[in-house]
Parts: C-alpha cells; structure tokens; sequence
C-alpha cells in the first residue's frame, strides 16, 4: 500500500493562517457550535483514562468532520507500550484494517510539524481518502493523529484548525490523564508501601510477641527442667541413703543370721565359707578345697538327684533350695538346704559361684514326721473302713446272694427248658442274658469292697463326688432296706470335679451314711426318712461342691455338739468314737470342711464341703 503527499495549494488558507470567516450566517452558527463544544470538552474528558480520551477525541473528530477514517496512536501512561485506537465511518468491523492503513501512514514522520495533505485507501471500497496527518506533543514521547475524508476539499482551512483545536484539547487531555495515572500508581504505590509498612509492623509485633512467648516458655522450661534436676539429685541422694542403709541391713541380717555364705571356683570347690558354719559343729576351713558332694553323704543313696545338681553346675546355671545330707562334727545327721548364682567376669569368663547355705534338719525331720503320720491316720483309716465294712458283712451277703440266687434259678430255667422236645431257644437266651447281668451285678459288688479294703497310698486327682456317691449308695442299700428307710437324693449336674482322693472321700460318705441309718433305728416307721443332697456353690475362692446328708432321727444335744468330731468321743453304745474323727481329718487333708447342724424339728444333718477344680 503506498500513501501518496498532496501539496495544499495556497490559496485555501488566508495568509499568515488566518481562517476566512464565512459568508453565510447558518454555517457561521454551525462553526460557533463546533467551536464551543471543543471548548467543552476538557469538561467531558475529566477523570477518564487514555484509552476512553483517544476513542473520544476519535468520536468527536468523526462527528465533526464527518470523516471516513480517524486514526490515533499515543503512549500509554502505564508504560504497557503504544495505545492505538481507530474508526471507520458505517463499518466497525474494518477495524483492524482501518487500524493497519493508517498505522502504514503514521509511520512515515513523528514531527511535530508534519501537517501535510496525504492520499490513503478507504478501508471498504479501495477509493482515495485525502487525509491529514499531525503529530501529537506529549511529555516524553510523540503520537499522532489521522484523519481522512472522500471529499475533495478535505481538509479546509476551518476543518484543519478545529482538528488542530481538538487536538489541543486532547494533548491537555491526555497530559492530565497521564498526570492522573501517575498520581493513582503514586497513591497506589504510597497505599502499598503503608500496607507494607503496616504488615511490616504487625509481622514485626508478631514476632517480638512470638519470641516474648518463646522466651517465656523456655523459661517455664528451664524452671521446670530446674525442678525435676533438684528432684532427682534429691532422689539420687535419698536412693544412696536407702541403698546404704539396705546393705548395712543385709550385712546385720548376714552376721547375725543362721545361715552361711560360701563362693566356689571354676571346678566347683569351695574357695570361701563364712564363720556362721561352726554354730553347725562344723569347721569352715575343712570345707576350702572340696566339692560339696565330697561331704555328702547321701550320693550313693540317691546319684540321680545328684547327677542332675552336677549338670546343672557345668551348665552354670543357677539353683535353688538345693538339700542334701552331710555329717556334723559329732556325727550326727545334717540336712542342709542350698542355693546358688553363677558369677561370670566383665569378660563373659566363669568365676564360680556364690550362694547361701541353710541348716534345715529340724524342717526335714518334721516333715519326715508328718508323713509318718499320714501314713498312720490311713493305716488308721483303712482299719476303719474294714470295721465298717464287717459291721456290713450281712447286709453285703444278701445283696451278693441276691444275684447268685437269681443266677441259680435262671439256670435251671435254661435246664428245664432245654430238656423239653422242642426246646424254647428264645427262653433261654432271655434266661442267659439275666444270668450274665445278675453276675456282673455280684462283680460289681465284690469290687466295690475290694477297693474299699486295698491297702493303695493317699493320690489326690480329678474326682467326681456324683460318681462317688453312685458308687457307696449300693453298699448301704440292704441296710437301708432291712430298716425300712425311705432314701431320696437330690444331686445337681453340674458340681464342680474335686481334687482328691477317691477312697477317702467314698469312706466319709459311707460313714456319714452309716452314722444317719444307725440313728433311726429306734424311731418311728414313719419317720425314718433319709435324703442325701449335692449341690454346686459359687464362691469368690471358686466352687465348691456341697453334699449333705440330713436323717430325722434321735438327733444329738447342744452339749455334744462341740465334741462330735473329737477322737473316741461317740454316741452309740458299741461305738470306738473314730468315724467322725478320721472323717474330719480326711476332709481337712482335702482342704475342706465338714460340720453338723441339728434339725429343727428331729435328727441332724452332716454337710461336706470341698473345693471343685477351676
């Protein structure tokens, strides 16, 4: 595209650029109105920014001078680079063409002064525009103005000083929005700067208080860390005091106590033994050098207890309560009770070991004592047992001999029946069948006395006082029966299983059985009634099982009631006075209870009572 100068010819413009008034009145008017509406325009344009001052000076020039094109370029106040803003007459939408055409043109001079008539085509139609050009005095920087018309006479002396006007106003305009704009970024940068300063502050208070509650807490800390140090220097130094006292204690209790402490090297011989040994009648240095089963005098006895203590010592593993027999110096029987702990050096190496050493012959011979005395109080036991069971010899008899009697007719039933003609098979199997059960009937009886009577050790284990009582129930039933008796029982299913010994316990039963049947023998028919209970009770300890045997017989007085179960105490005329006692000693070895209550209206009740397993 190429834009063409036209030389103005002179004789358009007055000399010295004075401007020919008309000669009509009416445009003479409309030149008045044009004047006084650029003289309104600072007015109009006050506060706008550049961008809205270059589209109305556009505005106005279009208006004015009924142009087809008006173009304007100009700096931005915010220094975002050139504002352009162009108009096309009827078609906006040639914006960007217009815009291209007179930029093309805008580019050829930025003088001031150059104010020359140029050629331009029209954006629509291709035509020649005849446009004029002039330069825009900023501060800092030069725009420009463009604008053109289809007309011939374009622009005339008049037009070209009321664009000159216009653009006067705009240049005042543009330098206050300039100076506006850059009064706004000064009040806006002076705003930031304040809040800056201000958020500067309050960061700045922020953290003198931050620091002031970091000071303070640490502070709180430092104080509190201050406490718990003195409280532990006073801890540390009361556990030196404690720890001092404990071993001047331990060191009384080792000086004055009965026991003695030894230490043995690696071969097991002893290197040390404390004085405390000769108050044993045994001297201390005749131990350096030896091994403890070198004094013994039990290894032969028993060389597996000893073998075991041997690899327990090469194992260099500690032990505990260790007892073996020696010698005292007047040869008479010592029993000591041992005890020791390894000792190895920082290097894992085994030292020896260190123990304590105590005399406990009198424990031993008590408790050699007291098995003798159980052994005694069972002996004793089975004798009664025995006793009771030939107080029972008759009532045993008949019920063996009812079984062998009913054995006896079944089989000549089978006999009779065999010898008819055509025998009856299905008889005599019936009549076999009772044989076999009537037998295992007898069987079962002849056990039950057989284990009654055998002479077994004491072993406690898992019993079940309901079977137990099933089994002593048979025993008395003839003699029950031979005294008309009513017996009812009443036996809960679910007691608890005891710990126990099976005999003793059915022994007790069968006494207290015995002792109800013996003391209705004088009272009325109508009353001899026994019932034997067991019920399950749910105690904190556990639970524990409770039998009772309740009779209505002669019953017994406020004054005997405190000796029932004293030795040889008895009540019945042939009585020893043993059963109850032996009873009470057999429930107590089972940890239990056993006590007598009298009725309210006739006879007694016997109540049992034994822990159950948990």
């Amino acid at each position: 595209m190429e834009t063409t100068p036209e030389r103005s010819s002179s004789s358009l413009e007055p000399p010295n650029h004075v401007v020919a008034l008309p000669r009509d009145t009416a445009t003479l008017r409309s030149q008045l109105r044009d004047l006084i509406a650029i003289l309104a325009l600072p007015a109009v344009w006050s506060g706008r920014d550049a961008a809205d001052i270059q589209g109305a000076v556009l505005e106005v020039l279009s208006s004015m001078l009924r142009l087809d094109l008006a173009y304007i370029r100009a700096a931005d106040p915010a220094g975002s680079g050139p504002l352009e803003t162009v108009r096309v007459r009827e078609r906006p939408d040639l914006g960007s063409r217009g815009r291209e055409i007179a930029g093309l043109l805008a580019q050829g001079t930025t003088e001031p002064d150059a104010n020359q008539a140029l050629v331009l085509p029209d954006p629509a139609t291709g035509e020649p525009l005849r446009a004029t050009r002039i330069a825009l005095g900023l501060p800092g920087h030069t725009g420009v103005v463009i604008a053109a018309s289809r007309r011939s006479s374009f622009p005339t002396p008049f037009e070209r000083f009321l664009l000159q006007s216009i653009i006067t106003q705009a240049e005042v305009a543009l330098r206050n929005a300039a100076l506006m704009t850059a009064l706004h970024h000064a009040l806006d940068c002076e705003q930031v700067s304040r809040a800056d300063a201000e958020a500067a502050n309050r960061a700045k208070d922020l953290l003198n208080e931050e620091l002031e509650r970091r000071v303070v807490e640490r502070t709180r800390q430092l104080s509190l860390a201050n406490q718990e140090l003195r409280r532990e220097i006073a801890d540390r130094e009361r556990a030196e005091e404690a720890l001092r006292a404990s071993e001047q204690r331990f060191r009384d209790y080792a000086e004055t106590a009965s026991d003695w402490l030894w230490e043995t090297g690696p071969d097991n011989s002893f290197t040390r033994v404390s004085e405390e040994l000769t108050t044993r009648g045994i001297d201390p240095a005749s131990r350096i050098g030896g091994t403890r089963w070198d004094f013994a005098t039990d290894v032969e006895e028993e060389p597996e207890k000893w073998r075991l203590h041997i690899a327990t010592l090469e194992a260099h593993q500690p032990f505990r309560g260790f007892v073996y027999r020696t010698a005292g110096a007047d040869g008479s029987v010592v029993y000591i009770a041992t005890s020791g702990k390894p000792v190895f050096d920082a290097d894992a190496r085994f030292l020896g070991y260190r123990g304590v050493s105590s005399n406990v012959t009198a424990a031993i011979r008590a408790d050699q004592a007291e098995k003798a005395l159980h052994q005694a109080q069972a002996e004793l036991a089975r004798v009664t047992r025995v006793t009771t069971l030939g107080e029972l010899a008759a009532s045993i008899a008949h019920e063996v001999n009812q079984p062998l009697a009913a054995i006896g007719a079944d089989a000549n039933a089978c006999l009779h029946w065999l010898a008819a003609d055509r025998p009856d098979l299905d008889s005599v199997r019936e009549a076999l069948t009772a044989i076999v059960k009537d037998g295992e009937r007898a069987g079962a009886v002849i056990t039950r006395i057989r284990t009654l009577l055998a002479r077994t050790s004491v072993a406690h284990e898992p019993c079940d006082i309901t079977t137990a009582i099933r089994d002593v129930l048979p025993l008395i039933g003839p003699e029950i029966g031979r005294h008309g008796i009513l017996l009812q029982t009443s036996l809960a299913p679910d007691l608890p299983q005891v710990m126990g010994d099976r005999i003793q316990l059915q022994q007790v039963l069968l006494n207290l059985l015995l002792n109800a049947a013996e003391a209705m023998r004088e009272v009325p028919p109508v009353r001899r009634r026994m019932v034997v209970r067991a019920t399950a009770d749910h105690r904190d300890d556990g639970p524990w099982a409770i039998v009772a045997v309740e009779d209505a017989g002669v019953g017994f007085g406020e004054a005997a009631a405190p000796r029932l179960f004293e030795a040889f105490y008895t009540t019945k005329p042939g009585g020893l006075g043993m059963g109850l006692s032996i009873s009470r000693s057999i429930v107590d070895s089972h940890r239990g209870r056993l006590w007598a209550t009298a009725n309210p209206e006739h006879g007694a009740t016997f109540h049992l009572a034994l822990p159950g397993m948990r």
